[in-house]
């Protein structure tokens, strides 16, 4: 994707006014986003909801995942390392 056609998809998901900001903190520099980053967020969201009481079920719809999949990461060893994982993320 170019430049300007980036722009347009970001304006478009997060509003113009984010979008040159965005444009403005990184401008010139070459961006990669960690597949893994976005991996972690996911489970993050899942434990959040799990805590608030949703099903392994109903997690494993709404991220398109198996329930034995949700049942590894709600489980308590696999929990302490996305915590540990997220606050690395922490400024």
């Amino acid at each position: 994707m170019r430049g300007y056609e980036i722009f347009q998809l970001l304006s478009y998901e997060i509003g113009e006014n984010t979008a040159k900001k965005v444009f403005e903190l990184f401008s010139g520099e070459d961006i990669h986003f960690p597949k893994n980053v976005i991996i972690l967020i996911r489970d993050l969201e899942i434990l959040k909801r799990f805590e608030k009481g949703e099903s392994y079920e109903e997690l494993g719809r709404a991220y398109n995942l198996s329930s034995s999949r949700i049942r590894s990461l709600t489980s308590p060893h696999k929990r302490k390392e996305i915590l540990e994982k997220a606050a690395l993320l922490k400024p």
